[in-house]
């Protein structure tokens, strides 16, 4: 008898095995239709279960394991025995259910069914906060005959070490369709656009052309072919000039310089090789390492580094190819501040790997995607910093200050962290913030602190913080925050000197600047600026918008009591 496993939530479970007979479960709870049903956790009735089914219980029996992940982790052994009946036991069945295919069990021969397309993709439901997590890697379009999944790698490596977009054909429609969805699912728009291309006016492109990341949808392309591949070698042109002479795309984003992979999805290739558009898809093709321009066809060409065969996508794949893209339009609830950070509603320092330390979200895109702020030098730890600017106008600065500062202190503890307070003009506009135990009250001497650290880096021999760190040694870090900057430097002329001495050496000795203002300073790598369309990130030429935790002035004044009392 076949063994399946099924993939998706418990309702369509339900239904995909109503009409089979003789069902004998391990599984939580009751359920409808079942002879009988054992819980997980009740070992001697499920070990009898097992050992019934070992013996070849009754002819036409079915194994039920629902939910495999919850029912193996109560029993570790269950995994050889669910083998063993599935081998040895000829005239009974095994199903299990899982709401991922990564969840299945190895080495048990299975035939798989995805019965929901955001299982296929480990996704119980879609918000686009949760969902838009993909980096450009691989994506799964479906399952194969022998149940694996079969996996589009969206990238390879060139010539062994440049990191380049990989161009793709899949000949069957469903899983063209799949492929396409899948990547609209899990990416955002910010880091992957699509256009579409049909030679004929059909419908592969129903519903999918409603998302947010499609740039243009060109139906009977075949009919004009000279003006679509004058728009795509113009946009490989405009490409290739923002990229400039960065070795690739992925090293010009890793600047965070916001270019978008482009997909280009081509319907009835074959119809349209010999026109002009044949011809300019194959010319931009040449570029993908630079450009980011991928294809995506429909029919085999030497050009496509990735051939997938046909494969077996989600049963539901056509209905949620209407309704996920519409889903993707809708605005969604801006986080608050504990959720902006996956976190409970307390701080939790724990160690984290250098490329992730100091490097915090300070809110959301227009995609619900975080938009982060890295302290770490740009040179020397491939961050945004060393030193940034928060402009607005003087009653909303504390607002992208709160955003920044209370999201360092929440991830790293005093030990890691330190942090210096000037409000020039005694507005307030740190309160709550000065609760907190990263901060250094009293009259501090910044460049006394720069003295030492570097008598102390000097002393051991090390020409960086980072390399005295990785000596096993400890040196916290210093944020040196100034409101009113521009206010200070007219006062206090003498203390421009010190802000250049920190500006430029603060890098190496874990000295970063945070200056707020109603206009930027001379020092920043980055900028938290408030324009009228609301509150932006920018770094180098890359800007970003972004909307800024709720519930910034709570958090304000309880999370810094709550580190205290830790």
């Amino acid at each position: 008898m076949n063994h399946l496993a099924l993939i998706g939530p418990p309702d369509l479970v339900t239904r995909r095995i109503a009409a089979i007979q003789g069902i004998y479960r391990i599984g939580r709870g009751e359920a409808a239709g079942v002879a009988r049903s054992f819980e997980p956790g009740d070992e001697r009735r499920r070990q009898n279960l097992l050992a019934w089914f070992e013996r070849g219980a009754e002819p036409g029996a079915t194994l039920l394991v629902d939910d495999w992940k919850y029912c193996s982790d109560s029993d570790p052994g269950l995994a050889d025995s669910v083998r063993w009946i599935a081998a040895a036991a000829w005239n009974v069945r095994v199903i299990i259910t899982a709401r991922a295919v990564d969840e299945l069990p190895e080495r048990l021969p299975l035939r798989v069914e995805v019965l929901d397309f955001l299982s296929l993709h480990g996704l119980g439901r879609f918000t686009k906060a949760l969902a838009w997590k993909g980096r450009w890697w691989k994506v799964p379009v479906g399952v194969s005959e022998s149940g694996r999944p079969v996996v589009a790698e969206l990238t390879h490596f060139a010539d062994g070490k440049w990191r380049t977009g990989s161009h793709l054909s899949i000949t069957a429609p469903e899983a063209f369709r799949s492929l396409v969805l899948g990547l609209l699912t899990t990416h955002s728009p910010k880091l992957f656009q699509a256009v579409f291309i049909d030679a004929h006016d059909t419908d592969v492109f129903a519903g999918l052309d409603q998302a947010p990341h499609v740039l243009a949808h060109h139906r009977d392309a075949a009919r004009d072919p000279a003006r679509i591949a004058e728009e795509l070698l113009a946009e490989s042109e405009r490409r290739l000039e923002v990229v400039g002479n960065t070795w690739t795309v992925f090293d010009h984003r890793g600047f965070d310089q916001v270019l978008p992979q482009l997909l280009v999805c081509v319907n009835g290739f074959a119809e349209l090789e010999a026109t002009e558009l044949g011809a300019a898809l194959l010319t931009i093709a040449q570029d993908v390492g630079k450009s980011g321009v991928q294809l995506l066809l429909d029919s085999p060409h030497e050009v496509a580094d990735l051939r997938i065969d046909d494969c077996e996508a989600p049963a539901n794949l056509d209905e949620v190819a209407k309704s996920l893209p519409r889903l993707m339009l809708r605005e969604e609830p801006v986080p608050d501040f504990f959720s902006l950070h996956e976190m409970p509603n307390k701080h939790v320092w724990k160690p984290r790997p250098v490329k992730l330390q100091y490097r915090v979200a300070v809110g959301v895109d227009e995609y619900g995607q975080p938009v982060e702020i890295d302290l770490k030098s740009k040179h020397l730890q491939d961050g945004m910093g060393p030193h940034g600017d928060v402009v607005a106008p003087e009653g909303r600065r504390a607002e992208g200050i709160r955003a920044l500062v209370l999201g360092q202190m929440l991830r790293h503890s005093p030990d890691e962290l330190q942090v210096v307070l000037i409000d020039f003009h005694g507005n307030g506009v740190f309160a709550g913030l000065d609760g907190a135990p990263h901060v250094r009250h009293g009259i501090v001497d910044l460049l006394e602190d720069h003295e030492l650290r570097t008598r102390t880096l000097a002393e051991s021999r090390h020409r960086t913080i980072w390399d005295y760190r990785a000596a096993g040694l400890a040196l916290p870090e210093l944020l040196i925050c100034i409101d009113g900057v521009h206010g200070l430097l007219e006062e206090r002329p003498e203390f421009s000197e010190l802000l250049q001495t920190l500006a430029t050496a603060g890098r190496t000795y874990g000295q970063h600047l945070l200056l707020s203002d109603t206009t930027p300073s001379e020092h920043s790598s980055y900028r938290l600026e408030l324009t009228e369309q609301g509150w932006t990130r920018r770094i180098g030429r890359s800007v970003e918008s972004l909307v800024l935790p709720t519930d910034l002035n709570d958090v304000a004044w309880s999370l810094p009591i709550q580190m205290a009392s830790s």
